[in-house]
């Protein structure tokens, strides 16, 4: 299996999946009208391809993975969209170039997240948004340590909330958290008590079994990005940073 197993194509992929993914994006459709962006980690190129549609000035979108770029480059065409190879940390673009730079689930799967979100700040306009997403470790890798390493292999490291919020704000001076997948907090208990007594496997495998029901109904709205209500938690974490 490679990395290419972790990106939201046209392809089949569980339904939640793909309503996970498509709320991310219109989410951060709602930020783009006539702003130049950055899409890092573009994979596939379908959040591009609506943050284009969107009303986007230009649309820079990269990822490391050349054959998603070249097959991204096939499929979406638009005068305002933009496709090339590039790493996260070394983009082939100019200090202060952007006004909003999004990327979503890429923090985790990063060997050094202090020199991405320094580019991330180095790319971005004094009045820029940073728009990111990531997993939450309390719920995705139960009673582990930030140092552990993740149940998904593609992953270098996960945060819990705390930790995320944190990081973000060593960079940013505003940082609004949301979230998807809402749990509550007795959930959230359950599942790393689980953890605690079986292992963390077990628990990210009970977890998994528990969304099977969702290949009979499941919808877009079930994983819209809100704010994350203070008696519960959500599986993934969504931040808007001002610089």
């Amino acid at each position: 299996m490679s990395l290419e197993s972790e990106r939201f194509t046209t392809e089949f992929i569980p339904p939640w999946v793909k309503a996970e993914h498509l709320a991310r994006f219109e989410f951060a459709c709602e930020f783009v009208k006539d702003k130049i962006v950055i899409d890092c980690a573009c994979g596939s190129g379908i959040g591009s391809q609506m943050f284009a549609k969107a009303g986007a000035q230009k649309i820079y979108a990269f990822d490391l993975s050349a054959d998603a770029i070249k097959s991204a480059q096939k499929k979406f065409k638009q005068p305002n969209l933009f496709f090339q190879t590039a790493d996260a940390t070394n983009l082939p673009l100019p200090d202060h170039s952007a006004d909003i730079y999004i990327s979503f689930e890429t923090i985790e799967h990063l060997p050094d997240a202090k020199k991405f979100l320094q580019e991330v700040k180095r790319i971005l306009k004094p009045s820029g948004i940073f728009i990111c997403s990531t997993p939450n470790r309390t719920v995705t890798n139960p009673n582990t340590k930030i140092t552990d390493k993740p149940w998904n292999k593609f992953h270098i490291c996960e945060y819990t909330q705390e930790e995320f919020t944190d990081l973000l704000k060593k960079y940013f001076s505003n940082v609004e958290l949301y979230g998807q997948n809402k749990i509550s907090k007795i959930k959230t208990a359950i599942i790393n008590f689980t953890a605690k007594l079986f292992g963390t496997h077990a628990s990210v495998r009970l977890q998994q079994i528990m969304k099977l029901p969702r290949f009979i109904f499941d919808a877009k709205n079930n994983h819209a990005v809100v704010p994350i209500p203070p008696n519960k938690t959500c599986e993934y974490l969504v931040n808007i940073c001002k610089t």
